[in-house]
């Protein structure tokens, strides 16, 4: 368990790269603030439990990317966005956009690991475990430039396969 003291010394450094996420994955300031005080409450409450956790900023950062998953998903949030009132939006409209991400990042879990070895194992990393490009260099001892140039062919790769797929489906 950890104590008031131990828990601000561990997860308080956490905040920018906490933020940083949140605000990419939002792309509005105060919901990714809102977000991250959001992780710290829910970090403290399980506070009994993380003691079994190896990586405290990996696990923080995939609460953080789940809140904010789970905050892109809502009705209301989707409604502030285009002024519709939650009220209005059809629950059958949810569920399909439900189904349909959740087929979508099922297709590119799969067409991830149809990639070469070494563009799976950088895409993995920054993606899956959003690792930096510095953190990823320091792992793997490879130039930021190739490392670069890897994740780009990935990304092209996988775009490429998704939209033939989807092209596929839409027939």
């Amino acid at each position: 368990m950890l104590d008031p003291q131990h828990f601000k010394d561990t997860f308080l450094p956490y905040h920018g790269h906490l933020y940083r996420t949140a605000y990419r994955l939002l792309n509005n300031g105060p919901n990714a603030e809102d977000v991250v005080q959001d992780v710290y409450v829910k970090l403290w409450n399980m506070r009994e439990k993380l003691g079994g956790v190896n990586n405290m900023k990996a696990y923080a950062t995939t609460i953080t990317r789940n809140l904010c998953l789970d905050l892109l998903r809502s009705a209301a949030y989707k409604a502030s966005r285009t002024g519709i009132s939650a009220s209005e939006t059809s629950i059958s409209e949810i569920s399909t956009e439900r189904i349909d991400h959740k087929d979508s990042l099922h297709l590119i879990v799969k067409l991830v690991e149809t990639l070469p070895e070494r563009q799976k194992e950088l895409f993995k990393m920054r993606y899956f475990n959003e690792l930096s490009l510095e953190e990823i260099r320091q792992l793997t001892g490879l130039n930021p430039v190739n490392i670069r140039v890897q994740l780009s062919r990935a990304l092209k790769n996988i775009k490429e396969q998704f939209e033939k797929q989807q092209g596929y489906e839409k027939k």
